[in-house]
Order: C-alpha cells, then sequence, then structure tokens
C-alpha cells in the first residue's frame, strides 16, 4: 500500500518505484538493476553544479542490496548544490526516474548516448491555490501540442513553444470558454528517432517519466516553470489534463506511481492515458488517485460504482471518462451527407452515462484538423517521407467540390457553413465537448493526418488565422456559452424521453416531417431535436441532406411562438409551426413569450 513521504511517493520500504529521495539525514538513491548486468560494480557519482567536477564516487555496498534494487543515504548530497549519476563499472548511466536534469537541452538536441547528470527539485509555493475541481458536465476540452502552439512567430508570446508560453495564452483560453486544458506528452523523452532519422514531435515513446520536458523550458528549471504554469491555470478556474503513453513493455506496478507523483508534485487535475496493456484496476484502486480525472479507451476492470468520493459536493460524481474515436466518424459521416447514420447520431448525441462521462471530438492530433475535414476527401501525408502509406486512410471527409484550397467563394462558403454545423453538433452533444488547437481559427495541417514527424509550420499553429474570415473564435465562444446557459444540454447523466417534470414535454424528443414523429430511412438525413427543463424549450432543426427539407414543430407552449435564434444558412419558421431549412443547415430555435414582439432574421 502506498504512503506519502514528503512530497513523493513511495511503499514503506522507500524501495518502489526506485526514485531518489530527498530526506533529512540526506538523499536516498535507489537503482534497480534488473535489465543491467548483475555482477557489476554500482554505485553513485556526485557532482558539484558550479564546477561539475565529481565530489563523490559512493559504490553501493552488497548488504545495501535487496534483490535487483540498490538503495542506501548518501548524507553528502545536497540538492542546493549537487548533481549527480548512477555509474556500473566504469560507464554512467542516466537516472530514469530523476525529477529533473542539470542541462537543459534545446529541441532536436536530446542525445540518449550521454549520461545526464540529475538533480532533486526544491519545494514548490503554491500559494493556497488549489485544484478547481471542474465536473464533467461543465468542462470544455481544449488539446493542444505545447510546443506547437504558440512556436509561431505569429503567437506574439514572449518564450515560444514552453510552458511559459502557454500560460501567456490562457485568458484568450478562458475568453473561449475552455475550463480544461489537455496536453500532449509532455514528459522528458527523445524527440530524435535513430531508426527513421525524423523527429518523435508527439512524444508517444518511452520517457523519463518523473520530469518535465526540459526543451518546453525556457529556464533552466522546467519544473519550477511547469508548477508556475499549472498554478496559473488553477488561479483562473481551469484545469489541466496530461497525456500519459507506457509502452507495452513498460512496467504496469509502476505506472499508478508514476500518476501519482504528477498528481501530489504537480497538481495534475486528470490523466488521458495511453498505450498497450493499461492496468486500469490498478489505477482506480490508487487512493491518491481518486482526487483526479481518468481518461481512457477502455474502462473493463474499473469499479464504476465506487465513483461517488470524487466531489461530493457536486452533482457530477463521475471522475472517470471513455475517450475514443467512435463519436468523430459517425458525426463526420453525417456531417458529410452519408446516409443510413441518422440512428447512431442521435444515440451519440445523447450519449451521457450516469456512471462515466464520454468526450466528444471531431478531430484530433492524429486526424485531419476540423478545416481539412471540409477540405479533403484524401490524406496527404507526403511530405512525411512514407509515400503517403502512413496515417489513417479512413477519414470520412468531404472536401465540398475541391481538394484543398481554393478561391472559389461557394466553396469556400459551404465549408464555412460545414465548420459551424459540425461545431454545433458537438455543443449540444450531452457528453464533454473537446476540439484541437487551432479548430477556432480554421488552422490547416494541409490535409496532414498524421504529422508525428514536423517540427514545423505544419504543426506548428498559425495565429494570423484568427484574423482571417474563416476564424470561428467568436463562433465557438457563443456555442460554449450556449451550452452553460442551457443545462440541458450538460447534464450529469442521459436525458430521459419521457415527461419526468409534468410540463407535457419530454426532457428529450425527436420529430421529422409530423411532430412527435421521426424517419429513419436511409435517404432522410435531418430531424428535429426538442430539449425541455423547467418551462425552457429549444429546438434544434438539423438538415444534413444536399436539398431542402421540411420539419414540423411540437405546438409552443401557451403564449409563446417558436423563433429561430440562429441558423447557420437560410431557415424559415412558417404559420403551420413547420421550418424549412436549406441544405446542409441547422437552426436553434426556442419558445418565446408572443408580447416580446421581437422579429426572426433566420
Amino acid at each position: 500500500m502506498s504512503k506519502l513521504i514528503g512530497s513523493t511517493i513511495s511503499d514503506p520500504t522507500g524501495l518502489y518505484p526506485c526514485r531518489t529521495v530527498y530526506t533529512p539525514n540526506g538523499c536516498r538513491f535507489s537503482l534497480d538493476i534488473s535489465n543491467l548486468e548483475k555482477n557489476a560494480v554500482y554505485g553513485v557519482a556526485i557532482y558539484d553544479n558550479a564546477t561539475d567536477i565529481m565530489v563523490c564516487r559512493r559504490e553501493f555496498k552488497e548488504d545495501e542490496r535487496c534483490g535487483n534494487v540498490y538503495s542506501a543515504v548518501i548524507p553528502v548530497f545536497n540538492r542546493e548544490k549537487h548533481s549527480y549519476n548512477f555509474f556500473c563499472n566504469e560507464y554512467y548511466i542516466t537516472d530514469e526516474r530523476a525529477e529533473m536534469f542539470k542541462d537543459k537541452l534545446y529541441y532536436g538536441g536530446f542525445d540518449s548516448s550521454k549520461a545526464r547528470k540529475a538533480l532533486v527539485s526544491t519545494p514548490y509555493d503554491w500559494e493556497g491555490v488549489r485544484r478547481p475541481h471542474i465536473p464533467f458536465k461543465d468542462m470544455f476540452m481544449y488539446l493542444l501540442h505545447v510546443r506547437g502552439f504558440t512556436m509561431h512567430t505569429s503567437s506574439g508570446v514572449k518564450h515560444k513553444g514552453t510552458f511559459s508560453g502557454l500560460a501567456q495564452k490562457r485568458d484568450y483560453l478562458k475568453k473561449l470558454g475552455v475550463t480544461t486544458v489537455e496536453l500532449q506528452p509532455v514528459y522528458e523523452f527523445n524527440e530524435n528517432d535513430k531508426k527513421t532519422g525524423r523527429y518523435n514531435y508527439w512524444g508517444y515513446c518511452r520517457g523519463y517519466y518523473y520530469t518535465p520536458k526540459s526543451a518546453y523550458s525556457h529556464s533552466d528549471d522546467a519544473c519550477t516553470e511547469f508548477c508556475d504554469m499549472v498554478k496559473a491555470f488553477h488561479k483562473a478556474g481551469m484545469e489541466i489534463v496530461m497525456q500519459m503513453y507506457f509502452p507495452a513493455s513498460f512496467s504496469r506496478r509502476e505506472i499508478p506511481y508514476i500518476l501519482e507523483y504528477w498528481a501530489i508534485k504537480y497538481h495534475i487535475d486528470g490523466f488521458h492515458i495511453l498505450g498497450e496493456n493499461i492496468p486500469i484496476n490498478l489505477i482506480s484502486e490508487s487512493s491518491i488517485l481518486s482526487g483526479v480525472k481518468i481518461f481512457s479507451d477502455n474502462l473493463y476492470g474499473v469499479n464504476l460504482s465506487g465513483t461517488d468520493y470524487y466531489d461530493k459536493n457536486s452533482a457530477d460524481i463521475r471522475r472517470y471518462a471513455l475517450y475514443r474515436d467512435d463519436y468523430l466518424y459517425t458525426l463526420r459521416r453525417y456531417i458529410k451527407g452519408d446516409g443510413g447514420v441518422l440512428s447512431d447520431v442521435i444515440h451519440k448525441l445523447r450519449n451521457n452515462p450516469a456512471d462515466y462521462a464520454v468526450i466528444n471530438y471531431l478531430d484530433s492530433y492524429n486526424t485531419l484538423t476540423l478545416a481539412d475535414m471540409v477540405s479533403y476527401d484524401h490524406k496527404h501525408n507526403e511530405n512525411n517521407g512514407e509515400d503517403n502509406r502512413d496515417g489513417n486512410d479512413y477519414n470520412c471527409s468531404w472536401n465540398c467540390g475541391v481538394e484543398g484550397p481554393t478561391k472559389k467563394p461557394k466553396i469556400n462558403a459551404l465549408r464555412a457553413k460545414q465548420l459551424k454545423n459540425a461545431l454545433t453538433l458537438l455543443f449540444i452533444s450531452s457528453g464533454v465537448p473537446l476540439i484541437f488547437m487551432g479548430d477556432e481559427m480554421g488552422n490547416t495541417q494541409m490535409g496532414n493526418n498524421n504529422p508525428y514527424c514536423h517540427d514545423s509550420d505544419i504543426t506548428w499553429l498559425d495565429w494570423r488565422g484568427l484574423k482571417r474570415k474563416n476564424s470561428l473564435f467568436g463562433f465557438i465562444s457563443g456555442l460554449a456559452g450556449l451550452r452553460k446557459e442551457y443545462s440541458f444540454f450538460h447534464g450529469s447523466k442521459e436525458m430521459s424521453l419521457v415527461d419526468v417534470e409534468g410540463c407535457g414535454y419530454p426532457e428529450l424528443s425527436y420529430h421529422g416531417e409530423s411532430a412527435w414523429m421521426t424517419s429513419l430511412d436511409n435517404y432522410k438525413n435531418f430531424v428535429g431535436i426538442l430539449f425541455s427543463e423547467k418551462g425552457r424549450l429549444f429546438y434544434l432543426a438539423v438538415n444534413m441532406h444536399w436539398d431542402c427539407a421540411e420539419l414540423s414543430l411540437p405546438r409552443a407552449p401557451k403564449g409563446c411562438k417558436w423563433e429561430i435564434k440562429r441558423s447557420t444558412d437560410f431557415s424559415e419558421l412558417t404559420g403551420d409551426n413547420k421550418i424549412k431549412l436549406s441544405g446542409r443547415t441547422i437552426a436553434e430555435i426556442i419558445a418565446v413569450k408572443e408580447m416580446t414582439g421581437r422579429k426572426n432574421n433566420g
């Protein structure tokens, strides 16, 4: 059973997971030699930080060995003055569980052939700033790559491509409506892939899992800069979620300890766990991790009924979220006009289990971006150097008539409308909405759906997109506001199809050419969705067919009338409780008091 020792997680022996631990009596160094030469001489080399001269070379003794782990307290080590390496005979070894490293690396400068001197970090002052603990029902997520988010010259930040640069964009993200920022891997990893000769830009590989990536820090102290970033977001009431990737060969037993370490030392709010053979059951048993959110593509083995201690002050007590691509492909097929998917779409829009949350998104780091989804029929990964064989061939995208950029006004207008249609469906869905960085400014990767090896303009966010006509910033922030305004878009459980309030309307109902009836025929891609709660009604008229459609609305409450609030293209209410929609159009309709005298602007 795990326990706390200072700011470090360790078991009662202090040996697992073999981390270096600073104590009042000196520093305890532990080394696991399971994958090393068993009969060699091992020890610790200590260096003076100012001169880089070795001041102590201490061999481990045999009575300091337990199984394949050496552990000893060395009083001479001072974390304010010293760094260290392990050694094996005459070879020096990097501590793979180090908290931080002495050398600050520039991006692309990682050399795995050289042993890196490690440091022991000092305590950080969080100034009483606490985690926001935002319930899933109130979340709006934004996925980004720390380097790519601000590396472009147009970002306008002082320290581009760093944790500090991200912190400078906090208010921008808050204005957009974002509550939770998800980071692609930010632990130390080797971005230089020797096998391919290309970058591993994303970082989905085995890494040094206990230290922030030094190349993402402008200062020499990546630990402090990372803490400063997290604290800045927490001060604004926003969350930080980390992606953690573990290969199948990595110790399953150690994974919960790593997550616990980041939760305690860096106040991380949640973890999106990626990889194979992930011990989700062990993670779910951690008492420390009961206070953070867990995102996974597989929740098998989790005791979901035991998650109500996450935050008892909230109506939403879920702390697990299912995070996978099925929503993406279903909605993309519908948006581009495929038939036979309306039934699946209806299910995805209302899917909101009481035991766990679902994360809804239409693009990600390994797909066509949202703008590219409406601009390309096929992937264009030629620049990856793999003859366009890499990346997913199944994109469910439609270029609206022309492959790639065009100056044709009708094509660009259709693409802009399709983006608004897609985003509207995303934000009225009952799960947690997530967008990828740059979606709010029509960011393109020129059809590349797998830019894993590019540290360039392909993956760096071009902030000039905010000033272009295809900027969606205001539209998305409006949808985020709409979601907050109407609680039926973000409940803590799935809406009922019956009238639970006795108001004459179900919480959720579906309509077609006739009110209270909808057709799921393959060729009919239109539906009316009525939301009702505490006397408030909201009708979403959706037509993803290329031809015009006419939908019926139920009667409005006595003394009220239907009024179009917003529409992505032409829509018109008729006098017989019907709405006409042009092709590929979504309209938001609300019930208002007839005495308001407000006009319908369409």
